[in-house]
């Protein structure tokens, strides 16, 4: 009797152990760890609660998930992907800002995490602590990127996760045509480092991202801080005006007591698909190349999701079936201690960590098996055929930017030849109306010269007339003075004898 309660005790006390590291206690975990990394800044004071459960339920489902209490899974389509569908980067007051064409995206996007499960996708889990945006950042070979932080890692996210972009189009707000194809991600990861730039506010580290000067000097654009301005209603992720990002923030103590409400909602609850539960990472700590997972029992490595490509530095060497073995236990099965000296790492060859079961029906649970294969190869083939979708969406845009490019280069060259024919049109007619001019001139001076001509001419012939008049005066005068002469020589020669006789003759 003593040695079966023993027993019972040594099982109970297992139990418990393993209950309670699987408990509902995340939320509080990752907000203590990663909360003091953002200023919350003066975010909008509100009196009341904030309901995440209110104001994300029109655009998707919340649904308790093992390990993380209640989580929310959006409406966003097979391809969603956080920090990477519908948005862009905006350069603020607090760095690198992510601002989201979706109404939810100013809560899913600046409070909590995202986490990934292989039937579900992607999941938000909530948050008190404001963020420009919950990321890591990495650089090198001429590209920038960015993963989301999940809630129990920081800069070790699966490669599949990041984004790339070439450097000079980080700022660009149609980003998503600038998008590296994933098949690239683990080279491009192998190549590049994570940027630890921070701004200090109010005491607190702000991850910044890449350097505005930096991002100046590639983009050749300059790189001016946005401010940042709090509204005081729920939005979009953000809308910029007048050289402000304007933002919807609630502060912490508000959204704890929606919180607090929110838990008492009647929820679905669904499966951990990821195996167990994955091992924490401390944020700052020194990560090897090659190693995007370490401690991390989700198998996140080596999943296929839609637009990405499986990672090769985490390879699962033992002999896991395909299917999802979330630590649950199906119904009509006797679950056995936990032994807790085993390694949480489902990495290890033929290491499951999970509770030992019997099965009583071995052909119902392999039915089940061959149902969830036949759901992951289905699910593998329409994230296959998801990702066909968005590499030729890319190559199309990327074809529609070239097209558009050359339109662009070819309507330039066409302004340009025509404003040259116009410059060389309007000198030609210059060089007419200038040789028109000259002709005019000469013209005129022409007919100056002839008009001179003429008045010489003119004088010339008065002269000639003055000089005739004169000839014909001088010849009248002297006819008449030869006819005067002639006139006076009769009366001279009658006057002579006369003069002759009436003169005395002398006596001598």
């Amino acid at each position: 009797m003593n040695s079966l309660l023993k027993h019972t005790g040594i099982s109970l006390l297992f139990i418990g152990f393993f209950v309670s590291s699987c408990a509902s206690t995340y939320a509080p975990g990752y907000d203590d760890q990663y909360g003091s990394s953002y200023s919350s800044g003066p975010q909008v004071q509100v009196s009341g609660s904030i309901s995440f459960y209110d104001e994300l339920s029109p655009y998707g489902r919340w649904v308790s998930y093992p390990g993380y209490d209640r989580v929310w899974i959006p409406n966003a389509g097979a391809d969603f992907r956080p920090y990477y569908t519908n948005g862009h980067w905006v350069y603020t007051d607090y760095g690198w800002t992510w601002v989201s064409d979706y109404s939810w995206g100013w809560a899913a996007f600046h409070y909590g995490r995202w986490l990934y499960d292989d039937f579900q996708g992607w999941m938000w889990v909530p948050g008190y602590d404001w963020g420009p945006a919950w990321v890591s950042w990495r650089t090198g070979g001429d590209y920038y990127g960015w993963a989301p932080m999940g809630p129990q890692y920081s800069y070790n996210a699966p490669a599949s996760y990041w984004a790339f972009v070439p450097r000079q189009y980080i700022n660009s707000p149609r980003i998503n045509n600038y998008y590296v194809n994933n098949s690239r991600n683990v080279t491009i990861i192998n190549n590049t480092t994570v940027i630890n730039n921070t701004n200090n506010y109010g005491g607190r580290r702000v991850y910044a991202g890449p350097s505005a000067n930096e991002v100046q000097r590639y983009s050749g654009q300059a790189v001016r801080p946005v401010r940042v301005e709090n509204t005081n209603r729920p939005g979009t992720g953000g809308r910029l005006e007048n050289n402000q990002l304007r933002i919807y923030r609630p502060d912490a103590a508000a959204i704890q007591r929606g919180r607090e409400v929110d838990r008492t909602r009647p929820v679905q609850s669904v499966d951990n698909n990821n195996n167990n539960r994955p091992g924490r990472v401390t944020p700052g700590s020194t990560t090897q190349p090659g190693n995007y997972n370490p401690g991390n029992n989700n198998n996140g490595g080596n999943r296929v999701r839609p637009g990405e490509v499986n990672q090769p530095a985490n390879n699962n060497t033992g002999n896991i079936p395909p299917y999802n073995n979330g630590g649950r236990v199906r119904q009509g099965t006797t679950t056995q201690p936990v032994n807790p000296t085993n390694p949480a790492n489902n990495n290890t060859p033929g290491n499951f960590n999970r509770p030992s079961r019997v099965t009583p029906d071995r052909t119902a649970d392999q039915q089940q098996q061959q149902r969830i294969q036949q759901q992951q190869i289905q699910q593998q083939q329409q994230q296959q055929r998801v990702q066909q979708q968005q590499q030729q969406q890319q190559q199309q845009r990327i074809q529609r930017d070239q097209q558009q490019q050359q339109q662009r280069v070819q309507q330039q060259q066409q302004q340009q030849q025509i404003q040259q024919q116009q410059r060389v049109q309007r000198e030609q007619q210059q060089q007419q109306q200038q040789q028109q001019q000259q002709q005019r001139v000469q013209r005129e001076q022409q007919q100056q010269q002839q008009q001179q001509q003429q008045q010489q001419r003119v004088q010339r012939e008065q002269q000639q007339q003055q000089q005739q008049q004169q000839r014909q005066q001088q010849q009248e005068q002297q006819r008449i003075q030869r006819e005067q002469q002639q006139q006076q020589q009769p009366q001279r020669q009658q006057e002579q004898p006369r003069q002759q006789g009436e003169r005395p003759s002398r006596v001598g």
